[in-house]
């Protein structure tokens, strides 16, 4: 990274470190984004490209399934958080675009915070993982069990 590039390429850079030498990493990477260099990182840490990344590309059986900023990755439906809590009847989880009215629904219902309550909100990971499950329904996924394919 010496002489300020341009353009940087890293496959897998953070592969071994600790975490502490793993964050200090990435503010380097940071402070050249900031400098300008135009940096392609490849990595299966999806925690790393959500921390690093301005756009990501899925690549799931050598075809691209999607590219595009962070954030929107997946389309809204992947983002849509989970309320989940636990009660006499077991756990629960509910997917909701209103996850702070629905814990106050709960509330409201008992007269008291639901046990174990969590608002989760999907990571790059969980996103990923929904793609590639969708990439498996793929065309190509299709005709390997002998079914026609039409492109």
């Amino acid at each position: 990274m010496i002489g300020r590039p341009q353009l940087l390429f890293l496959d897998e850079p953070t592969t071994g470190f600790d975490p502490e030498a793993r964050r200090q990493f990435w503010e380097l990477i940071r402070s050249l984004k900031a400098d300008g260099t135009t940096i392609l990182l490849t990595t299966h840490y999806l925690d790393e490209a959500a921390q690093l990344a301005d756009r990501v590309a899925v690549i799931a059986g050598g075809t691209l399934v999607e590219i595009g900023p962070v954030d929107t990755i997946g389309g809204a439906e992947a983002r849509i958080p989970v309320v989940r809590w636990r009660d006499d009847a077991g756990l629960h989880e509910e997917r909701t675009l209103e996850p702070a009215a629905f814990a106050s629904r709960l509330f409201a219902a008992t007269g008291r915070e639901p046990r174990d309550l969590e608002i989760l909100r999907p990571s790059l990971e969980d996103v990923y993982l929904g793609l590639v499950g969708a990439n498996d329904r793929m065309p190509h996924a299709a005709a390997s069990e002998g079914e026609p394919t039409h492109v």
